[in-house]
């Protein structure tokens, strides 16, 4: 019973040992560098930016000038368009009118003619 004892104590003493360096370096260095940037930057430090500033540097971007572009050269398209549909119902409506005229123009003479025949006989 004695050696059972010695023994089990042995087993403890081992298993509760400290730990290998080894092992815990490794471990270390997986879990020691983040993803990303944890630092936090309050807005008085020196690397802050205000919102003026931030809005400045967005507006200077190659980026954002080019998206307003495509949006000025749309609406202009847009505005063409409008302005040649707009031009084509009014030649439109010019078109049916002047053949309005034509055909009123053409009924009025055949009814001239129909009653300088009917008075003649």
């Amino acid at each position: 019973m004695k050696s059972i004892l010695t023994l089990s104590f042995l087993l403890l003493l081992i298993s509760c040992g400290k730990k290998s360096d080894k092992t815990r370096v490794a471990v270390e260095r997986s879990s020691a560098v983040p993803p990303y940037d944890t630092v936090a930057i309050d807005s008085f430090s020196v690397g802050a930016t205000s919102v003026d500033v931030a809005r400045k540097i967005k507006i200077s971007s190659l980026k954002y000038q080019d998206s307003l572009r495509k949006i000025q050269t749309k609406l202009e398209e847009e505005k063409l368009l409008n302005k040649m549909e707009d031009e084509k119902e009014k030649l439109d409506k010019k078109a049916a009118d002047d053949k309005k005229k034509a055909e009123d123009a053409k009924k009025k003479q055949a009814e001239v003619h129909s009653a300088e025949n009917v008075l003649i006989p």
